[in-house]
């Protein structure tokens, strides 16, 4: 491995030990591992398996991500934000998302970040996370 994928490994894997200390002790019936955990494994596994062959802007994209998880995950960590809002926020735009309301969805999912984190994703974040969401339900 390199210096800089050993790096950028390790710091990914501190992310997932993260996620995986600030999981909830009780998991909900819609989720067993909260979807930023599950972000956080992949973001791991895809630096781990196809590092040598990535762009510097994927790297960036992958370190961006990480960035948004570890702030959520500190919060929860700190006892600042309660995990719970999340699982229940996605089951919420499952439902609009099931029912053909994406735009709808984007804005709900802006407006309860924004409530419970107090910053407001962009429109660019809030779509992917929603785009994120409407696949894990396709599959």
């Amino acid at each position: 491995m390199s210096n800089k994928k050993e790096w950028l490994y390790e710091k990914l894997n501190r992310l997932v030990k993260l996620a995986k200390a600030t999981e909830p002790d009780q998991p909900d019936d819609k989720h067993l591992f909260q979807p930023s955990t599950i972000e956080a494994y992949d973001l791991l596994m895809e630096v781990e398996q196809r590092y040598d062959e990535m762009r510097p802007h994927e790297i960036k994209e992958i370190m961006v991500e990480a960035n948004k998880i570890w702030k959520f995950r500190r919060k929860v960590w700190n006892g600042d934000v309660d995990w719970n809002w999340q699982s229940q926020l996605d089951h919420e735009l499952e439902d609009m998302l099931k029912q053909g309301a994406k735009i709808a969805a984007i804005k709900h999912y802006r407006a309860e970040c924004e409530k419970e984190t107090g910053s407001t994703p962009s429109l660019k974040e809030s779509k992917d996370y929603v785009d994120k969401l409407e696949l894990t339900i396709k599959k």
